[in-house]
């Protein structure tokens, strides 16, 4: 295996509290993907300052929340078009959303829908990286020349089996197909903590992994920015005076860029 076994065979755990975990993957994703995240915000940071929108795509589930995190968000960067689609969301029912991002040919469609083209810089997030619809949208967005930016678990990738149902008809892995991989280091069943009494694992780290990492990669582009002489676009809170004023220019400018803005 090539992702660290020898740290994620420590969780489930029922010696360390959840706070003490999550510090733990914190600092473990800093260590290997801090490299990474300084890539992948150099490209957002480019783009952006070629008067573009980058693209968020959550495909299927609670990868949404990484997507929804990137846009509109007081202190994050503005030209962020999230490519959301409320039938493969759990706000449609999450058991709806389990069977729809296993439809194959759907996420192609989307990529298709919100015109993702040549040069643009599409950030894909799906915690088991192998499903029809982070796979779909993966290839589509290759095949229309974007830059793909895949942020998932090498663990899930390997570990499930090649005629598992949940696998796209390919057997292609996320992974391997994105122009640059970010290991979310998110452990096979997510859950890492066990309780006296219960026999399934319980807490998933994956809400803490994707703010960590969604936030490094901003950083990293707004740095870029900043030593380039370039202002960021970032959005103020909305709920401070003068905050609406100061995101309406912002908003103007964006309007016809981002579908959903």
């Amino acid at each position: 295996m090539t992702y660290d076994e020898d740290f994620l065979k420590q969780y489930p755990t029922k010696e360390k509290s959840f706070l003490e975990i999550s510090k733990e993957f914190l600092d473990k994703l800093e260590e290997d993907q801090g490299e990474r995240f300084e890539e992948a915000g150099v490209k957002m940071a480019e783009r952006i300052m070629e008067d573009e929108v980058v693209y968020a795509v959550g495909t299927g589930g609670h990868t949404y929340m990484p997507a929804l995190d990137m846009v509109h968000r007081a202190g994050a960067l503005a030209p962020v078009s999230a490519t959301l689609d409320v039938s493969t969301s759990p706000f449609a029912g999450g058991t709806r959303s389990i069977r729809l991002e296993r439809v194959e040919g759907y996420f192609r469609k989307l990529m298709e829908y919100f015109k993702i083209g040549e040069d643009d810089v599409v950030f894909i997030f799906n915690n088991i990286g192998v499903n029809a619809a982070c796979v779909d949208a993966c290839l589509e967005c290759n095949e229309r020349g974007a830059y793909t930016i895949g942020v998932s678990s090498r663990a899930w990738q390997e570990e499930i089996p090649e005629d598992h149902p949940t696998r796209h008809s390919s057997k292609k892995n996320m992974m391997d197909i994105v122009d640059l991989h970010i290991d979310d280091y998110n452990p096979v069943n997510d859950s890492v903590q066990k309780k006296e009494g219960l026999r399934t694992p319980v807490s998933p780290i994956s809400s803490v992994t994707y703010a960590y990492i969604i936030r490094r990669i901003e950083e990293e582009a707004i740095d870029y920015m900043l030593e380039n002489d370039f202002e960021p676009p970032v959005f103020w809170s909305g709920n401070i005076p003068g905050g609406m004023e100061k995101n309406s220019k912002l908003e103007n400018e964006l309007f016809y860029k981002i579908k959903i803005l």
